[in-house]
């Protein structure tokens, strides 16, 4: 499922892929996400909502760049449901750690693997 929106710059952004991966809900990102380019996340993260009970992990390894907007629908999403961030880029870290976001978020480990020991 590959679901592409494209921004005023004309740069292609959207929704990688979206799946069940064991107990949680996997939505991978790519590109360079904005305002514009926003409403597609918006969509698939909806309907996945409203069809799946578990946690989210938004897969940003594809992201290039993203503003406040992708980082407040993610803090918004995170505010209802537990989520967490897999493969974020060196910018995007920064901008969730100066932003205080990072907070937020549960670990990406603590909801593919639940049952890992903790101590190892």
């Amino acid at each position: 499922m590959a679901s592409v929106e494209f921004g005023n710059d004309g740069v292609a952004a959207g929704v990688y892929y979206s799946e069940q991966y064991g107990a949680v809900w996997i939505i991978a990102l790519h590109g360079e996400f904005d305002l514009d380019s926003l409403r597609v996340v918006q969509e698939v993260t909806a309907r996945v909502l409203a069809t799946f009970d578990g946690p989210l992990v938004f897969d940003l390894a594809m992201v290039s760049f993203c503003d406040s907007a992708l980082l407040n629908h993610l803090v918004r999403t995170a505010a209802g449901r537990r989520t967490a961030l897999a493969h974020p880029s060196a910018a995007v870290r920064r901008l969730l750690r100066i932003t205080g976001a990072e907070a937020v978020f549960s670990p990406y480990e603590d909801l593919v693997n639940p049952t890992a020991d903790p101590d190892q």
